[in-house]
């Protein structure tokens, strides 16, 4: 996430933590509902 963060913006730092969030959200929905599919 630190390379990525670096990367996209080249001339002014991101914040790893924005960058995990963007990464993290959908992923995690994806996982849940997933879950509750199975689970229901």
């Amino acid at each position: 996430a630190d390379l990525v963060a670096r990367t996209v913006i080249s001339p002014a730092e991101l914040p790893v933590g924005v960058v995990t969030a963007f990464i993290g959200a959908p992923f995690f929905a994806v996982v849940l509902r997933t879950t509750r599919k199975t689970l229901w």
